[in-house]
């Protein structure tokens, strides 16, 4: 009798313990009020050569404060302030001016600096004539399935060290391979499968942070999902336990760095965001409601992706869609990139950015297979791009339409290195702006 009321009260009161776990969690993250904001506009505009636009900044309106002006705006072009010849130039008051030849790409990034705006640094995006910004393939490179010396069984996650060579997790083999960008293999990190430290059970993504430390996420039956390794691979420190209380984890995913080093992942199960020091010590969690309800604005839907802009903003996107962004302590600041049938996306499995704020979605469509069609071109993509303010820019698609995306990374050069899985091969195709 005794053992039956023990587990009756069990069975009640952790639940409840868990809600409330989350709930001070999330309270605590959104206890400061958001303010000192920034937006700019226009977010995105086709112009013609030799053209001019006028961009500003506004500082939002706060309680009982009006919008106003910021005191002091820095404007670049492409990062560089005032702008170039080549990609338009741009003058103290936001006024830009398109270059007189056509220049390559045609997506130029205005850039705004503001110190005083809790967001420092907005984007906008100029696109030069009336198309679209066009990727195309630069390089591709695989494993044969079934070769001796394949290495890639089930890739899942993909990164960039901090020399530039390719990080590919890959949940079946248990492993987590370097690559260069001409696909050959440089070795391991880490020490392969098992379930003591520095070894893994299904490592799902892997990123490097600003110290060139390489940060892995992994189920490891009942140990913790988060590990480090140095560059070289020697491994480093693990943490986040599994379960459903404050910094613990059931299934890790997404990695993200902010300009302070701390971590943020993603826990589809669980439904939240984690954020953690960069030693490794809980912050905070975010996500509005408890696990398992409906979708309610700044809930989770199976979160899979995530990624940090240079404001430190955090763009998630869950499974089933939307993709939406957050501030650094878990405001929600919009919505975009909805599930879009019969045609359009339904999945989301993951996101990445670049330098600029731009993100790039992997989408899916409703019958589950990699790319769907893009109505207005007739044609197929596996990759949306949308700029920093949740606007679509392009879209587009592997060279062979057998090979299925799990993820990408952008390098600084705005290059991206698609991870692909096909029924024959496994590898990277490497994609340039055009």
């Amino acid at each position: 009798m005794k053992s039956f009321i023990f587990n009756q009260i069990v069975r009640w009161i952790l639940p409840l313990v868990f809600l409330v776990s989350i709930s001070i969690s999330s309270l605590l993250a959104q206890s400061q009020p958001i303010h000192g904001r920034a937006i700019i506009k226009p977010s995105v505009v086709n112009l013609h050569l030799l053209q001019q636009k006028q961009f500003k900044v506004v500082m939002l309106a706060t309680r009982l404060m009006a919008a106003r002006s910021p005191e002091k705006t820095i404007w670049t072009v492409n990062d560089v302030p005032g702008g170039t010849d080549e990609f338009g130039t741009i003058d103290s008051d936001g006024v830009y001016k398109a270059p007189q030849k056509a220049p390559v790409p045609n997506e130029i990034h205005i850039g705004a600096q503001v110190a005083e705006a809790a967001n420092s640094r907005l984007y906008a995006t100029v696109i030069i004539g009336d198309d679209p910004p066009v990727y195309k393939s630069l390089k591709i490179w695989s494993e044969k399935s079934g070769d001796s010396d394949t290495h890639l069984r089930s890739p899942h996650g993909i990164g960039l060290d901090k020399n530039g060579n390719i990080l590919i997790a890959d949940q079946t083999a248990s492993r987590v391979f370097r690559y260069n960008s001409d696909g050959k293999f440089l070795g391991e990190i880490g020490k392969g499968p098992g379930g003591a430290n520095g070894y893994f059970k299904e490592p799902r993504e892997v990123k490097s942070d600003a110290d060139g430390n390489i940060c892995v996420t992994d189920s490891k039956g009942d140990k913790p999902r988060i590990q480090f390794f140095n560059h070289e691979g020697e491994f480093l420190r693990i943490f986040g336990d599994k379960g459903r209380g404050p910094g613990q984890i059931l299934r890790s995913h997404g990695i993200g760095f902010d300009h302070k080093q701390r971590l943020f992942i993603t826990d589809v199960d669980n439904m939240r965001v984690n954020v953690y020091s960069a030693t490794g010590e809980f912050s905070h969690a975010f996500s509005e409601g408890f696990v398992y309800e409906n979708m309610n604005p700044g809930e989770f839907n199976a979160p899979h992706g995530i990624s940090v802009d240079p404001s430190g903003d955090v763009f998630v996107t869950s499974y089933y869609g939307p993709t939406q962004k957050f501030t650094p302590d878990g405001h929600l600041l919009m919505q975009f990139a909805h599930g879009d049938p019969p045609d359009g996306p339904v999945y989301f499995h993951n996101i990445t950015g670049d330098r600029w704020g731009n993100v790039y979605l992997l989408v899916r469509s409703i019958t589950g297979s990699q790319g769907v069609v893009q109505r207005e071109h007739g044609k197929k993509i596996s990759i949306m791009k949308f700029n920093n303010n949740g606007d679509y820019i392009t879209g587009w698609s592997f060279t062979n339409p057998e090979h299925s995306e799990t993820e990408a990374a952008v390098d600084e050069n705005g290059l991206v290195y698609a991870l692909f899985s096909g029924v024959n091969e496994k590898g990277v195709e490497i994609f340039i702006e055009k």
